[in-house]
């Protein structure tokens, strides 16, 4: 690895290290470390330092030493006692290995000396076989030397979620897998005594897997259904099923083509990622995409052979994948989705590899980059993550996809971007998880992440490589923030990601089943909304439900770019608030953290997405709510919210908030629709819609893409 020079040695000439503590560690669970290295024989000159670092996913507490009580609170010792001053830091010269305590002695040490390092926190949340604390030494001022790796085995906190996932699609009579997926609340598949049995369909039980229950299920009855059942997790209601009496020419698959593991800079081994994917998270085709300028040629060839082993058409589909990962200036990321088991791997750069003996073979530049895919059966997505795609360059032959949102952010800022540029591509989602969860991404402690991961589903014939290629290709694909909504999209007949001339303005015709009711749908031309729908009855009668929802983006880009913080209180001059609970939250870490008849107090970041809570309010028409958080505060007469929503904004930066009664019907989960824009202009017109749920789900379609060749009527 280059950076700063490593060396390695176990001998214990450097010194040795030990550490005790809980174990194994409990997801996100708080304890006591200690770090206790040994001088070697020969001590540290003036100026060795010792250094304690963890990866760049871990949201381990950062070590910090001013605030006793207070998470990461750490103490160092040193006998016998010499001097020494010690600072966290980020270091990218030993990425992925990035977050750094350093320890100096500008004494030095004598052989034997002790240091011990305690840290007070919480412990990362995300599981992990062997979450590496790696301990460097320089003897004096000169080169690094690793002189150990500390490993810990983090495991699932206790059961507190419980989801219900089938297949989008079946036929009647046709056996099916229904799982009942059980996860801590960080999102860890966790240990559940109880087997609660679902209701709606006809069931035999199957093994149990590590967090996952499951049937074989049969419906004999077409139509759409949701399964049920109730447990002492609560009600779960499952995603719905399109049960068809035949078979259908396509089914819905769903998946995350952009995640990555400890090939790369991420956490679990690529197995591991890859049984997570289909066990766990239940989606049915995973991409694994370990930036380029990390992977080292034996890497590269266990990522082949371990995608090949986990591909199994007709179950789980396993696109062998890569992540091109030049900084924006020389171009931005792009994943690389290959049609077979191997591929040559083309790095941006070497920069973190040692082994140059290929670096000829690199391609530093997007534009070296669309030289060599130009044309082939390679597709290509573009994204907003690390290094965002500079959308100036790029090759419409193979660059088929653009990500609208991942665990940096909800980003319709960079779709919207594409769009008036002209391109035409299909919508996607997935993860960019570093956490070795991919299609179950969280943010945990939100350390490199603002939100959960989202899904992309294509349409295809059969679950194989070729077929779903041929879908992400033909844009034939849709995106959510995670949910299971099914939509079905098409213009004139023409499918999701289509082209073609029309002499007049085409019908659009929509199908939403949602995993909760609707709250809006927005239809698209290009980057402007020509029609928006609210399914829920006109003039609803709403109830005393508030809702107060915010959303917002620092800046566009990855997660520490668009990370806005909202922190903040609601306050009520008369009346009281009753019972109030999180909205479309992200992590534990978010949440109401203060109640009072009158206020209430949370703790909130976005990026790009919406949060917020809600709370029964009673309060006498002449009551004012006021909410107040660092971006956007506010004054409403209640009387004026129970007119209808009171919303607030600013373009830059962008972000809304929203105050609003919630009907007493939230309406149908469900809707069909038919639209058809008359004032369509003449030339290529980009269609698509996105679909809002009450419970914070999202989904976008990718556009259908029509060219007007008469004149509108």
């Amino acid at each position: 690895m280059s950076g700063l020079p490593i060396a390695q040695a176990r001998d214990g000439a450097h010194g040795t290290v030990a550490l005790s503590g809980p174990a194994p560690v409990v997801a996100g669970m708080s304890g006591e470390w200690t770090v206790t290295y040994t001088a070697g024989p020969n001590g540290l000159a003036p100026g060795g330092a010792v250094a304690l670092i963890r990866r760049w996913p871990s949201d381990w507490d950062t070590p910090q030493t001013d605030k006793p009580g207070k998470p990461g609170f750490t103490t160092v010792k040193v006998e016998p006692s010499r001097p020494h001053r010690w600072r966290t830091r980020r270091s990218i010269d030993w990425h992925p290995f990035d977050h750094v305590f350093e320890i100096e002695f500008p004494d030095g040490l004598p052989a034997g000396a002790v240091l011990t390092v305690a840290t007070k926190g919480r412990a990362q949340t995300f599981i992990e076989e062997q979450s590496p604390l790696s301990v460097r030494v320089r003897p004096a001022k000169a080169e690094w030397i690793e002189i150990d790796v500390l490993n810990v085995e983090v495991i699932a906190a206790r059961a507190a979620i419980g989801e219900l996932i089938a297949p989008s699609e079946t036929v009647a009579g046709e056996s099916f897998e229904l799982v009942y997926r059980i996860a801590d609340e960080w999102g860890n598949p966790a240990e559940f005594a109880e087997r609660p049995v679902p209701s709606g369909a006809k069931l035999e039980a199957l093994p149990d897997l590590p967090g996952i229950r499951r049937w074989r299920a049969t419906i004999d009855t077409p139509g759409l259904h949701r399964l049920e059942l109730i447990g002492a997790l609560g009600r779960a209601v499952s995603n719905p099923i399109r049960v068809h009496a035949t078979a259908p020419a396509t089914r819905i698959f769903w998946g995350d083509i952009h995640a990555q593991s400890l090939v790369g800079c991420g956490a679990r081994t690529v197995d591991a990622f890859f049984r997570h994917a289909r066990d766990f998270a239940r989606i049915d085709f995973a991409s694994h995409q370990a930036n380029c300028f990390l992977v080292t040629g034996p890497e590269w060839t266990e990522t082949e052979t371990v995608t090949a082993a986990h591909n199994d058409s007709g179950r789980f589909v396993a696109l062998l994948g890569l992540e091109w990962s030049a900084d924006t200036a020389r171009g931005g990321d792009r994943n690389l989705f290959f049609p077979g088991d191997t591929a040559q791997i083309t790095r941006c750069s070497h920069e973190y590899v040692d082994d140059k003996s290929d670096i000829a073979s690199d391609l530093p530049l997007a534009e070296d980059f669309h030289a060599k895919y130009r044309g082939s059966d390679v597709v290509i997505g573009l994204h907003v993550g690390g290094r965002t795609t500079d959308l100036s360059r790029h090759e419409p032959s193979v660059e088929r996809l653009i990500e609208i949102h991942s665990t940096h952010a909800t980003s319709e800022w960079f779709v919207l971007e594409a769009l008036r540029r002209g391109y035409r591509m299909g919508v996607t989602a997935g993860s960019d998880g570093v956490d070795g969860r991919p299609g179950a991404s969280h943010p945990g402690h939100q350390a490199v992440r603002n939100v959960r991961g989202g899904l992309v589903a294509a349409a295809v014939p059969a679950l194989d490589r070729k077929s779903l290629l041929a879908a992400l290709h033909a844009r034939n694909c849709y995106a959510t923030n995670g949910a299971r909504i099914v939509l079905r999209f098409s213009a004139d007949g023409q499918k999701m990601g289509a082209e073609f001339q029309a002499p007049r303005p085409p019908l659009l015709s929509i199908e939403i089943d949602g995993t909760a009711p609707i709250e809006a749908i927005d239809i698209f031309r290009g980057t402007e909304i020509v029609h928006h729908i609210e399914p829920h009855a006109k003039n609803a009668e709403l109830s005393d439900r508030l809702r107060i929802a915010w959303r917002g983006a620092t800046a566009p880009g990855n997660f520490s770019r668009a990370r806005m913080v909202w922190d903040g209180a609601a306050t009520l001059s008369a009346g009281t608030f009753a019972d109030p609970q999180g909205y479309a939250l992200d992590t534990p870490d978010e949440g109401i953290v203060g109640v009072e008849p009158r206020k209430i107090v949370w703790r909130s970041a976005t990026g790009g997405d919406w949060d917020g809570i809600t709370t029964t309010l009673a309060a006498p028409d002449d009551a004012t709510l006021a909410i107040d958080t660092p971006q956007i505060s506010v004054a409403v007469p209640v009387s004026r919210l129970r007119q209808g929503p009171a919303a607030f904004a600013d373009e830059i930066p962008n972000r809304e908030l929203e105050l609003r009664f919630l009907p007493k019907d939230l309406g149908p989960a469900s809707w069909r629709g038919e639209f058809r824009d008359g004032a369509m202009k003449p030339g290529w017109n980009a269609y698509w819609f996105r679909v809002r749920q009450w419970d914070g789900g999202i989904a976008w379609s990718s556009p259908i893409f029509v060219e007007m060749t008469g004149t509108p009527r």
